[in-house]
């Protein structure tokens, strides 16, 4: 119908415009609230005006205040008075080299846990790869997730690596399904874990006044697990209605493999694997803290912080989820205590990690085509 098409690609092209406005608002929340130079003031006079200030590179002590008006130098006294908030350049300038090291290596593990997890729910839909190849196809993947929105993208190219490598007779049995549902599998278990990580962490250091974002993250294990064991229980017919729907293309084979006899314990490995991908990521994060020299005065909101920065990355927006994830950072760990400059420096260093991450997926990614192309005849 030619009038329903016009309609969807309508509805479409409005959400992806309130996406891209979404993404953007918030890139113009962290530029404003984020200084890049030490933003200074007078504690004597609070009212006065809070200015940039660059510190000499001589090791003198001295300052230059960056006034409207014009760059003013001051003595290293008149700057050793000032109150300052440490800017994203001063912040990465002195962070722990040497911690800032290990971490890359802390967060690599956690690639490898999350490739095991995958591994184990594709499992039980037959297909059996070594896990060097799935990690492969998992980071091959997460460079699409850094074009693409969302990870939408490396989402699409998991599905299609999986597929390519089937045998020809089990690809036509059984053709994108197969890989579809092992992929929001793992997405749905990846969030619930991560949220009741969160959860135990803000209940761990906030106690019963962890506060209702931290009972949130509580609820997504809950929900996941709920939502399990109704589709187990509930006859078929009750939820033909799914099957039926629009999206039926996506929650047939879902549906199919949360009701296989198997999917509980491949279920149970998938979230004691994802309990290892959701600690190296929060030990990753609060890693970068220390290393940048943030010390939070309410240590709960960076793990809310975190997990929530994580839900928002999995939503459309800019690619690499710029701007959304940065503001995240910055208004949870404004809540911790921390400055702004370094909760952006966190969200910065984390990405690198992403990044390069995905640098080495594409490498591998082009090598593996260039080997395919030498070996056709």
């Amino acid at each position: 119908m030619p009038g329903l098409g016009a309609a969807t690609r309508s509805r479409h092209r409005i959400a992806h415009a309130l996406g891209w406005a979404l993404a953007l608002a918030a890139l113009a929340f962290v530029a404003w609230v984020v200084p890049v130079r030490d933003r200074c003031w007078d504690p004597r006079s609070p009212a006065s005006t809070r200015l940039a200030v660059s510190r000499d590179a001589d090791g003198a002590g001295a300052c230059v205040l960056h006034a409207r008006t014009g760059d003013v130098r001051i003595d290293a006294a008149q700057c050793s008075e000032l109150a300052c908030e440490p800017g994203v350049a001063s912040t990465m300038r002195h962070a722990h080299l040497g911690l800032l090291a290990v971490l890359p290596l802390l967060y690599a593990l956690g690639t490898v846990a999350w490739a095991a997890r995958w591994r184990a729910l594709l499992g039980l839909t037959g297909v059996h790869l070594p896990l060097g190849e799935v990690w492969r196809v998992s980071i091959e993947a997460q460079a699409g997730g850094v074009l693409l929105p969302g990870g939408i993208g490396g989402d699409a190219l998991r599905i299609a690596s999986v597929v390519a490598r089937l045998p020809g007779g089990e690809r036509e049995h059984s053709p994108v399904s197969i890989a579809v549902a092992s992929v929001l599998l793992d997405r749905a278990v990846g969030l619930a874990v991560v949220g009741a990580t969160a959860a135990v962490l803000a209940f761990a250091w906030g106690g019963t006044q962890a506060g209702p974002i931290a009972n949130v993250l509580a609820a997504l294990p809950v929900v996941f697990l709920l939502g399990v064991v109704a589709v187990r229980r509930v006859p078929p017919r009750g939820i033909g209605w799914l099957v039926g729907a629009r999206f039926g293309r996506i929650a047939k084979p879902l549906l199919e493999y949360v009701r296989d006899p198997r999917a509980p314990r491949t279920l149970l490995v998938a979230a004691a694997l994802s309990a290892l991908v959701a600690g190296a990521q929060f030990a990753t994060i609060r890693g970068l803290v220390s290393a940048l020299g943030g010390v939070p005065t309410a240590e709960k909101w960076v793990y809310v912080g975190t997990a929530m920065a994580f839900v928002v990355s999995a939503l459309p927006g800019l690619p690499g989820a710029w701007g959304t994830a940065d503001a995240t950072y910055v208004l949870f760990f404004g809540l911790a205590g921390l400055p702004a400059g370094i909760a952006l420096s966190v969200c910065l260093s984390y990405r690198m990690f992403w990044y390069a991450t995905a640098v080495v997926g594409a490498v591998l990614h082009l090598g593996r085509a260039r080997n395919l192309r030498r070996a056709r005849p």
